[in-house]
């Protein structure tokens, strides 16, 4: 891997469940982990909806393994980067050699 394309700075958030004050179970993110990263466009489409176009940017974050990511998973966790959050679809340990990860996800529209 070569480590001098990681130049971009991701966040890696988990989901949590809280309990307010009054009782009530809330579900928050929670800062996880900060790295370095090579973020790539993997695919950019466009599709209609209600009348306007709307673009779905795919991302590929590819950062070096580590064991604090061991667990991570597409359901409690997500990314934030540039301003915007992507739901990670896919986590690929490539082929299990634990050296890096390649994160495939989709920016969240808000």
């Amino acid at each position: 891997m070569d480590i001098s394309k990681l130049r971009s700075r991701i966040t890696i958030q988990h989901s949590e469940v809280v309990t307010d004050a009054i009782g009530n179970h809330l579900s928050v993110w929670v800062d996880y982990w900060s790295c370095a990263a090579y973020a790539n466009l993997a695919s950019g489409k466009e599709y209609g909806a209600a009348g306007q176009t709307l673009g779905s940017d795919i991302l590929v974050f590819e950062v070096r393994w580590c064991e604090r990511l061991r667990y991570l998973d597409s359901a409690r966790f997500r990314i934030l980067f540039g301003g915007s959050i992507y739901n990670i679809t896919c986590v690929d340990d490539v082929q299990f050699r634990h050296e890096k990860l390649k994160l495939t996800a989709q920016r969240e529209r808000r």
